[in-house]
């Protein structure tokens, strides 16, 4: 309504004003432009955040977003010096996940949002998939998972 000069133009505009669950697609677009108008790198992270989140079968915790977002291709281990800071992925994301300070989950933030990516993961994360994919294949190559299977809880907890 800003720039507004009259009564009637600003009713005019709220005629306008999308409703509904247009309303919520509206919104979510106007965050994903944001997210995709960030330098190459934030925009990259937030859309593989966003990916993880949006895909994941079952909620993620904190820990298990970064340890995914860390893989790099052609490693065979994971470098922590690569792990994305929680607050840097929450901010790049524009409002779109939040975490639960108690569960120590990280999700999407209404119910609303991953109802919005899953009718539009082809247009916003089409390669969403396959990347996870590879991802989950070069996580389980890696040089720590060469001895086979853990024997007791100690060893599983040591390989992490």
């Amino acid at each position: 309504l800003i720039g507004k000069r009259s009564p009637k133009a600003v009713q005019i505009a709220l005629k306008n004003l999308v409703r509904g669950s247009e309303a919520y697609d509206h919104a979510y677009e106007d965050a994903m432009e944001r997210i995709n108008g960030q330098i190459k790198d934030q925009e990259e992270l937030a859309q593989q955040a966003l990916s993880w989140i949006t895909c994941a079968k079952r909620p993620l915790a904190t820990s298990e977003l970064q340890y995914a977002l860390a893989i790099e291709i052609g490693e065979s281990q994971l470098d922590k010096e690569n792990l994305p800071e929680v607050e840097d992925i929450v901010f790049i994301c524009a409002g779109l996940i939040t975490v639960d300070v108690e569960s120590g989950i990280i999700r999407l933030v209404y119910y609303t949002t991953q109802e919005y990516f899953e009718r539009t993961q082809r247009r916003w994360f089409p390669k969403a998939e396959s990347e996870i994919t590879i991802a989950c294949v070069i996580y389980l190559s890696f040089d720590t998972f060469k001895s086979g299977f853990c024997q007791s809880d100690k060893e599983f907890e040591q390989r992490l």
